[in-house]
C-alpha cells in the first residue's frame, strides 16, 4: 500500500479495532467470571425473611454471552465502518498540504526556479518543510544561474578564436597538406557547432529566445525538412518512413521546430539503426509528432555523444508555449513532440 492517505487510514482503523476488541474481550471475560463463579441472592418485598440463592448453568451462561456477542457485532460493525470513513476523511485532509507542495514542485523547471513554494497552511511541520525546500531552491537557482552565465561567457569567448583559426587555415591552406587542412576545417566546424549549440541552449534556458509563432501546414513543412534526411538515410541503406495528412496545421516557430527535428533526426541517424519512423497523430487541439528508431548496440570502442543535441531539443521545447516533449528509451528510442494545433484546422483522426 503505497498511498500515505491509505496508510494513515489503515493505521487509525486498526488502532481503533484493537482497542475496541480489547475492551470487548475484557468485558466478556469479566462477565463470564461473574456468571460462572459468583452466586446471586435476592429478597422479595412480600416476604422480607425469604432469601433466594442461585447461580447460572453453563447453558445459560453461553446463551447470555452469545446474545451479548451478537449485540456487539450488530453495533460494532457499523461503528467500525463509520470510523473507517472518518479516518479516510481525516487522512485525506492531513495529506492535503503535501499534495499541494507536490503540485507546486511539479510546475518548477529551469526557467521557473525563481518561484518559491507557498505553505498551504500554518502546520509547523509542513511550514518547516516548505522553508527548507525554498532554501534549497534558492541555492539551486543561484548555481543554475552561475552555470548558465559561465556557459554563455565561455561560448562567446570561444567564438572569436575559432573564427580566427578558420581564417588562418584558409589563408595558409596552400602551404599545408590537403588532408591536414580538411581535417582541421572539419574539427573547427564541429567545435563551432558545439559552441553555437551551447549558446542556443543558454538562451533557451534563460528564456531569451525570440520566437515568431505562425500557422504551419505540417505536411509541406515536413516534406522540405525531411528531404535531406531521407537522402542521408538512403546512403546508409536505411529508410525514413513518414506520412502526414494535408490538412494538419500547427502553431509553431518555423526555425525552432526545424531545429528540433534536425537534432532528433540527426540523433536517430547517428545512434540508431534500421528504419526511422515519423508518425503524426492529430487530435482536437494538439498534434503529436512521434520519431522512433531502434537503438544500435554499443561496442566497447564506440564513442558516446555529449548529449547536447537532446538537451537542446528539451530547452527549445520548454521555451515554446504549449509544446511538450517526452522521451522513452527501452530498446526502441521514441521522441514525442506535442504541438498546438491551429484552431481553424479540421481534426483528422488517424
Amino acid at each position: 500500500m503505497k498511498s500515505l492517505r491509505w496508510r494513515l487510514t489503515l493505521w487509525f482503523s486498526v488502532s481503533m479495532l484493537i482497542v475496541v476488541t480489547g475492551l470487548i474481550l475484557a468485558a466478556r471475560w469479566h462477565l463470564d467470571y461473574e456468571l460462572r463463579q459468583e452466586k446471586w441472592e435476592r429478597t422479595t418485598p412480600e416476604h422480607p425473611d425469604w432469601i433466594l440463592h442461585g447461580s447460572f448453568s453453563d447453558t445459560e451462561v453461553q446463551e447470555i454471552l452469545g446474545e451479548l456477542v451478537r449485540f456487539w457485532i450488530l453495533v460494532g460493525v457499523p461503528l467500525v465502518s463509520l470510523a473507517l470513513v472518518f479516518a479516510y476523511f481525516i487522512a485525506r485532509r492531513s495529506v492535503r498540504p503535501v499534495r499541494e507542495v507536490n503540485r507546486q514542485l511539479s510546475g518548477l523547471g529551469p526557467t521557473t526556479l525563481a518561484q518559491r513554494l507557498q505553505a498551504p497552511d500554518v502546520d509547523p511541520e509542513v511550514g518547516e518543510l516548505v522553508r527548507r525546500v525554498n532554501e534549497l531552491l534558492a541555492r539551486l537557482e543561484q548555481a543554475f544561474t552561475h552555470l548558465q552565465e559561465y556557459t554563455t561567457q565561455v561560448a562567446h569567448e570561444l567564438r572569436t578564436p575559432l573564427q580566427l583559426m578558420r581564417l588562418q587555415i584558409e589563408a595558409n591552406a596552400a602551404g599545408m597538406k590537403p588532408e591536414l587542412a580538411e581535417d582541421l576545417q572539419e574539427e573547427l566546424a564541429r567545435l563551432t557547432s558545439y559552441v553555437e549549440t551551447a549558446l542556443t541552449i543558454a538562451r533557451a534556458e534563460q528564456g531569451r529566445l525570440e520566437l515568431q509563432t505562425e500557422s504551419l501546414p505540417l505536411k509541406d513543412f515536413l516534406a522540405d525538412t525531411l528531404e535531406l534526411f531521407s537522402r542521408l538515410a538512403a546512403a546508409e541503406g536505411r529508410r525514413l518512413l513518414w506520412s502526414c495528412s494535408a490538412d494538419v496545421v500547427v502553431l509553431a516557430d518555423r526555425s525552432t521546430l526545424k531545429q528540433i527535428l534536425f537534432n532528433v533526426l540527426s540523433n536517430a541517424l547517428k545512434h540508431g539503426e534500421g528504419d526511422i519512423l515519423l508518425r503524426v497523430r492529430h487530435r482536437c487541439r494538439s498534434v503529436n509528432l512521434l520519431v522512433g528508431n531502434r537503438t544500435a548496440e554499443r561496442t566497447p570502442n564506440s564513442k558516446q555523444g555529449l548529449g547536447i543535441g537532446l538537451r537542446l531539443v528539451q530547452a527549445l521545447s520548454n521555451q515554446t508555449k504549449q509544446t511538450r516533449l517526452a522521451i522513452r528509451h527501452r530498446g526502441f528510442f521514441w521522441v514525442r513532440l506535442q504541438l498546438p494545433a491551429d484552431g481553424n484546422a479540421t481534426p483528422n483522426h488517424e
